[in-house]
């Protein structure tokens, strides 16, 4: 399989950063760049419960929040200096966002965690998101599982 680029959509949840790391290790050893994509969710229904200006703060405040969490990466991830990265931010619902995506821009390989920042149970996050993603794609997709700890005796 020729892999030349790779999409890893993020929350910033343990389980997308075990999938980061994932796609960092492929994309080193097949010299590809990788795409890093965090969506942010669609609050556009608080629009009705505040104001204009407390709706733009919010919106941006999002956005802001977001960009610095990817611009620290590297701090977590220093193998991002290794190869060629980088990232996206976009707006609204997950699934939908990151199938518009890879659309737009498509890629060799999806890597995702099989959980998400919401930590449902598996049946119900995986049923939301993943699935969708792993349903719809017209592409690879590597889902990932972060190991369970072990717990203290």
């Amino acid at each position: 399989m020729q892999i030349t680029s790779i999409l890893v959509p993020t929350d910033f949840s343990e389980d997308s950063y075990y999938a980061l790391g994932h796609a960092i290790e492929i994309a080193k050893h097949r010299q590809c760049s990788l795409t890093i994509l965090h969506v942010n969710h669609d609050e556009s229904m608080l629009y009705h419960y505040l104001s204009e200006k407390e709706y733009a703060k919010l919106k941006q405040g999002a956005l802001d929040d977001a960009r610095i969490e990817l611009e620290n990466l590297v701090k977590r991830f220093p193998e991002l200096k290794e190869i060629s990265y980088s990232y996206h931010i976009r707006r609204g619902i997950p699934y939908v966002e990151i199938l518009d995506e890879l659309d737009k821009n498509p890629v060799d390989l999806v890597v995702i965690g099989s959980h998400g920042r919401s930590n449902l149970a598996l049946k119900y996050y995986y049923g939301t998101t993943v699935e969708k993603i792993v349903r719809r794609a017209r592409t690879s997709i590597l889902v990932t599982r972060t190991p369970e700890k072990k717990q203290q005796s």
